[in-house]
């Protein structure tokens, strides 16, 4: 009779759609940031902002949040990066097929 063969564990892998979701909506919502900014701009009272002002207003919230969600999808490829290599466990395991 043959003797099982023992097979290495499967390195951990992310499976969790966090990454991809945060990707396909940061754009949505640097949009979103611009245009309440403008609202924002518009209806605080006191605030008279001209033309440039207030575009230079929503280039900076759009850049804020531009930044933020680039900043966390740099956080998350670190934690991918560190799943491979076995330092983190993964949110969301991958299930073996």
């Amino acid at each position: 009779m043959p003797e099982p063969v023992e097979t290495a564990p499967a390195p951990a892998t992310e499976a969790s759609m966090l990454g991809r979701f945060v990707a396909l909506f940061t754009p949505v919502f640097v949009v979103a940031a611009g245009w309440f900014a403008g609202l924002v701009a518009q209806i605080v009272p006191g605030a008279h902002l001209d033309e440039t002002q207030l575009t230079t207003f929503m280039i900076a919230a759009m850049t804020a949040a531009l930044g933020s969600g680039w900043k966390w999808l740099q956080g998350w490829q670190q934690h991918e990066r560190l799943v491979a290599e076995g330092k983190a466990t993964p949110l969301k395991p991958a299930t073996p097929k």
